[in-house]
């Protein structure tokens, strides 16, 4: 049976059943037309930037750099929030791209359906445009419909179109403005349809900006009319094009209030709009994974090749682990890619091991199978995702790494959790190498002597033996424990509290009576302000004002002398511990000639805590409010923080040209030293590479060369290539300072950074590494000076070498008189 669906100026579109699959598959035809993933793509970014005058943005990494709410960059407009929230303006006001997204946790998981439909995956990408302030709902409907019937050729037959039906609750009416829209655009009314909050209203949160949207869904079939359908999960009969309307916001009284500003935002996965138009059912039978199974195939000689078979005509689930395993390879491949390091994130990591899983338990495969995969990832994907071709071999080494963690822990691991299956076998579909702490949680709540399982305890079964919900609520109903899930969810979010905000009772209370007075944030961009001199550095004292002092958290007027409390100023020059540099110290000196002497600054709601003690000369004046002085930093201290934390940097940026797998854990800047905690991936460092360090950083010191730092937005941030950036850190929207080393040898380091650094490289004078150690199974801890310290430490070494080789040559002089 043939049914025409839709015609095309160079040829149609036929819809034939297919006796392989299942009775409700088809498969379309397509001839004479590029239809690949890559024109289509690149014709939906020309049709928005070169005939719609829209700005190219492109996608920002996986994980969000500025956004400790996410996991994972699921949508589109993740970048564009601080935009979207008023806290950044943008750049361009209309604008367009391709964004890279998982989906593998929260609200919007895809994982454990991953494979058994043709639509889910943990990686996807979603094309879409937005206008920030400019165009609204008509000219977005326009264009949408423009690009699917003229430039797309859709035929209009096969589309549906949706609105929000309006919500009593909120008070908001139907958008009969985006139906009439609809209408006039030559969309049918019986094609048109309303629906409520569920379905046609966005919002980003529980509070901020929301509003209805308009969908575009498409019917795969095609032939008689299924309105009725729409919105009934069917897998034939499915969004296409979502288009938001981002016109209200939402208060916390529940109240929604119009913006002053409106906003368009769409989103339409590449995966869907491939299968529609390379007429397929299935996302997975577009040219996005054919190439990964025909690769799977190949490379697992005896196992026969993908057949598109689901439910149960996949008796043997061969074909949704297929499916499972290409899909995984592009998020992994994505992931490591853009910089995320699976011992730094755990869903990472647990994805991998399901890659590894599967390639072992259906395709035979024990070993490089993935990392084989990612080879066919970037050739697909790398032409528009260029980080993917460039940081191939730092994605073959990481996999290498994981692969062999993960086999050490079969070893390990599965030979005893194999004993307990034996004891109770119900326990045999927890699979113990994707959850290493499956061992240690199963003693720990078999030797409970309650049947019910505490919030708290549950919470440590997530957090330090990686448990999940759902496999801890398995569990304890395996071992008839009762598991409080409510309870779990509570501790969770205050988990999350305690991580954003570590409680000081003295230091919250005065915070607290701060905020309630409206004193004003202290200014500390005074702290980058300092300037070479003919001998050294100039670091000006700053002419200030005591706002508030506090002793035991509690406002007081005045302080005698020799008792630690605290003030906040107008304004500081002074550096609080960030970004692993320690704090300045220093000393405020007043107008009576006393002096405040400072031993420590902290930050906290954007103010700046001085701490320390009056030194008054005959121990009567008085610290008071209202009282004027020059605050002066300890230069000697700030002035070897600069140098070492411009030496980490080089540090840094030398280890990853030398071993390109490499990735910072953490750092630690002092005056006299520095130390980097430091991820290697592939070989250990050996002794001549660390040679070859010194040696590259003191070339780097010699070429004098200039440190720039420039300060951008997060917008801004994304446009440059080869950005370091610690993997888990977030960053602000708008306000980074980016420090870059370039020489014209080649080098370059490039790292957002709130640290304070020497102007010129030559200013570090000396570099030397005193200690290498060894934390793990890749991690390298550095620990390096610089200056006259550096020149101390290799004068120390060489004299030390002379000793051994005296000592040496003393006893050969003794064995030979003998």
């Amino acid at each position: 049976m043939l049914i025409k669906i839709f015609s095309m100026n160079v040829t149609s579109a036929i819809v034939k059943r297919s006796s392989k699959l299942n009775s409700r598959r088809y498969i379309f035809s397509f001839s004479k037309v590029d239809n690949t993933s890559k024109v289509l793509r690149q014709r939906f970014l020309d049709y928005f930037i070169k005939d719609h005058n829209h700005n190219f943005i492109r996608s920002s990494p996986v994980v969000p750099h500025h956004d400790a709410s996410l996991a994972f960059v699921n949508a589109g407009m993740n970048q564009f929030k601080g935009i979207l929230l008023g806290r950044q303006k943008p750049r361009y006001l209309k604008v367009a791209n391709s964004q890279k997204c998982v989906r593998i946790g929260g609200k919007h998981n895809d994982l454990n359906v991953v494979g058994t439909d043709g639509y889910h995956h943990t990686f996807f990408e979603m094309l879409g445009n937005w206008s920030f302030g400019n165009y609204f709902k008509k000219e977005a409907c326009e264009l949408a419909w423009q690009l699917l019937t003229e430039v797309y050729k859709i035929d209009s037959r096969i589309l549906y179109v949706t609105y929000f039906a309006g919500d009593k609750v909120l008070g908001l009416q139907p958008d009969y403005e985006c139906k009439e829209i609809w209408k006039n655009i030559g969309v049918s009314e019986d094609r048109i349809l309303p629906f409520g909050t569920g379905d046609n209203f966005w919002e980003m949160g529980t509070t901020g900006p929301c509003g209805p949207c308009t969908e575009i869904h498409v019917d795969m079939r095609g032939g008689t009319n299924r309105a009725q359908f729409v919105n009934k999960g069917l897998s034939d009969l499915t969004e296409l094009w979502n288009i938001v309307f981002i016109q209200f916001t939402r208060n916390s009284d529940n109240s929604i209030k119009p913006l002053p500003t409106n906003h368009v935002d769409t989103g339409m996965g590449l995966e869907r709009l491939c299968a529609l138009l390379q007429g397929k059912l299935s996302n997975y039978d577009t040219d996005l994974f054919s190439p990964i199974f025909v690769a799977i195939h190949k490379i697992c000689k005896n196992i026969p090749p993908y057949s598109g078979k689901y439910g149960e005509a996949d008796w043997n689930l061969l074909d949704t682990n297929y499916r499972i395993l290409a899909d995984h390879a592009r998020m992994i491949t994505a992931c490591l890619a853009d910089g995320v390091i699976p011992e730094q994130n755990q869903k990472l990591r647990k994805i991998m091991r399901k890659a590894f899983s599967v390639s072992e338990a259906y395709f035979n495969v024990e070993n490089g199978l993935l990392k084989e995969l990612t080879n066919y990832v970037v050739e697909k994907l790398g032409c528009f995702y260029p980080e993917m071709e460039k940081n191939i071999k730092t994605i073959h080494k990481i996999v290498d790494h994981e692969e062999e963690v993960y086999r050490l822990i079969r070893k390990v691991s599965a030979a005893e959790w194999k004993k307990i299956v034996n004891k109770q076998p119900d326990l045999s579909n927890f699979d113990v190498v994707e959850m290493p702490g499956l061992v240690a949680a199963y003693k720990e709540l078999k030797s409970l002597n309650t049947n019910s399982l505490t919030p708290q305890l549950g919470y440590k079964l997530f957090d330090t033996y990686g448990l999940d919900q759902d496999t801890i609520e398995k569990l304890s109903s395996k071992l008839n424990k009762k598991f409080d899930i409510d309870g779990f969810k509570d501790e969770l979010q205050k988990a999350k509290a305690r991580s954003r905000h570590v409680s000081h009772s003295n230091v919250d209370r005065f915070l607290d009576t701060l905020e309630k007075s409206q004193v004003p944030v202290t200014d500390d961009s005074y702290k980058y302000i300092y300037s070479k001199t003919g001998n050294g550095y100039n670091f000006k004292p700053l002419q200030v004002t005591i706002l508030r002092i506090a002793k035991d958290g509690e406002v007081c007027e005045k302080v005698k002398p020799n008792i630690e409390c605290t003030l906040v100023l107008d304004k500081s020059n002074m550096y609080t511990e960030a970004g692993g540099q320690l704090a300045d110290r220093g000393v405020l000196e007043l107008e009576n000639g006393s002096r405040f002497e400072i031993n420590d600054v902290r930050k906290e709601r954007e103010y700046i805590l001085h701490i320390g003690i009056l030194k008054s000369p005959n121990n009567t004046t008085f610290l008071q409010i209202n009282t004027q002085g020059l605050l002066k930093i300890d230069e000697n201290l700030r002035l070897g923080n600069m140098r070492n934390h411009t030496a980490t940097h080089l540090l840094n940026a030398s280890l990853k040209r030398l071993k390109g797998a490499t990735c910072q854990k953490s750092s630690k800047v002092a005056p006299d030293c520095l130390n980097l905690d430091v991820s290697i991936f592939g070989s250990k460092l050996t002794t001549d590479e660390i040679e070859a360090v010194e040696v590259d950083i003191k070339s780097v010191i010699d070429s004098n060369t200039d440190v720039r730092v420039s300060e951008i937005d997060s917008q801004e941030l994304l446009s440059f290539d080869d950005v370091v950036m610690v993997p888990g850190e977030i960053y602000p929207e708008t306000g980074i300072r980016l420090v870059e080393i370039a020489t014209g040898e080649g080098f370059l380091s490039r790292e957002p950074c709130c640290g304070t650094h020497v102007i010129n490289t030559a200013d570090l004078e000396d570099f030397c590494i005193v200690k290498v150690q060894s934390l793990g199974r890749t991690t390298t801890s550095i620990y390096a000076v610089t200056n006259g310290r550096a020149m101390k430490a290799r004068e120390n070494g060489v004299a030390a070498l002379d000793k051994i080789a005296d000592l040496r040559k003393s006893l050969n002089d003794n064995i030979d008189t003998r």
